[in-house]
């Protein structure tokens, strides 16, 4: 090599020689090219053979799809750079046309629903929102024959928790597809494919990650499944990032221990918030009275999952908002899966792009606090919400 010094400062130190340790932690792969001495090499690297170009592949990207993967019990996995950018792919991986019917809850993620109702609008595709926990959805499927039906395992706020199966026998006697958002219990609590759905999709950014620093989504299912959304990707360009894969897989390596704990915390709040006069009613699938306690023995696994929500006694918006700045230990923030505890109010966060019909109708009222229970003592947790429950509701 030339020992100029303009020709030095770009090609100097850019391959290691002569070592052959094996690292730990796999590396952080921040090259978006690669080069091959061998043109037939190259030609087959662009067939995505091996790592050219990270919008076609790239490594911490392929390492983080293959450790989802098999956490899913699933063939393959397709990462993105956010979950919403995975439901999008789920969606137009189908294909659909004009008159075409898709499925979804009617008490999910807030914001899923504004997604799909765009995207159905550009398409001509109708609409149609159930609650999927009702005993009679499955033959509701059957009757509106749609092509793609979208469920949460544990809905987006009120956790609600379908019968996966079921739903699964629907979808496939109509030829639809089932799309299942896990992201609420994570791979740990569900492998969503294992009871028949097509795909296992998971915001990455949550319990995977577990620590809130990186964004990304998730796509698991069979290779064949797979292939039109890997080939739309590559595409369409939605490629998560090194330092966030990295990042999520390290967050990954941990997930079985976390989230343990966070179930465990999360059914001892639950059991001291179901003790308070100041709260009218918590939602949680581990608690005996809730509606879905039987179904979620049956397709949540390890625990009902680290998630809790609760309507606080008489509060509107106002009440809710003080509450969320009286927390001392709780942060208040519009995410969930880390390891501090974080609460919002449903209305306004997770429900936010709802109308007050759909929000009505969903059951998700103004006194509706989410909680992501953190890996804090769980007294000290449920202390930190009742006092800042008493502090709002003072007037």
């Amino acid at each position: 090599m030339s020992t100029k010094r303009k020709t030095v400062a770009v090609h100097a130190g850019s391959q290691l020689t002569g070592s052959k340790s094996q690292p730990v932690v796999p590396p952080i792969h921040v090259s978006a090219v690669s080069f091959f001495d061998s043109s037939d090499e190259l030609d087959e690297a662009l067939d995505g053979k091996d790592y050219v170009y990270s919008r076609i592949a790239a490594p911490n990207a392929a390492l983080l799809e293959e450790a989802v993967a098999a956490l899913e019990g699933a063939e393959a996995c397709v990462a993105y750079a956010s979950g919403m950018a995975a439901l999008k792919a789920v969606f137009e991986a189908q294909n659909l046309k004009a008159g075409d019917v898709v499925v979804m809850s009617s008490d999910g993620y807030g914001v899923t629903r504004s997604l799909y109702k765009n995207l159905a609008a550009r398409a001509g595709v109708r609409i149609e929102a159930l609650m999927l926990t009702d005993a009679a959805a499955p033959e509701r499927i059957v009757a509106l024959r749609p092509k793609l039906v979208l469920a949460e395992s544990v809905t987006n706020p009120l956790l609600r928790v379908p019968d996966i199966r079921a739903l699964a026998r629907a979808s496939r006697e109509v030829g639809a597809a089932l799309a299942v958002d896990a992201t609420f219990p994570s791979p740990y609590g569900q492998r969503s494919c294992e009871l028949g759905a097509d795909y296992a999709i998971q915001s990455t950014t949550k319990w995977l990650n577990g620590h809130s620093d990186a964004l990304g989504g998730s796509v698991s299912g069979t290779k064949e499944k797979l292939a039109p959304l890997r080939a739309a990707r590559l595409l369409g360009g939605e490629v998560l990032g090194p330092f966030e894969a990295w990042l999520t897989l390290r967050g990954v390596r941990t997930l079985p221990i976390r989230m343990k704990a966070h179930c465990e915390h999360a059914a001892h709040v639950a059991k001291r918030l179901s003790e308070s006069s100041l709260i009218e009613r918590v939602h949680y699938p581990g608690l005996p009275n809730h509606p879905d306690h039987a179904v979620a023995k049956q397709v949540l696994e390890g625990g009902f999952g680290g998630m809790v929500a609760f309507d606080i006694k008489g509060a509107g918006r106002p009440d809710c908002f003080r509450f969320l700045e009286a927390v001392k230990l709780a942060r208040a923030a519009p995410s969930l899966g880390d390891v501090c505890t974080l609460v919002m109010h449903a209305a306004s966060a997770s429900a936010r792009r709802m109308t007050p019909e759909e929000r009505q109708a969903a059951g998700i009222g103004e006194s509706l606090i989410r909680v992501s229970v953190g890996l804090e003592d769980p007294d000290d947790i449920a202390d930190d919400l009742l006092a800042a429950v008493s502090e709002a509701m003072k007037r």
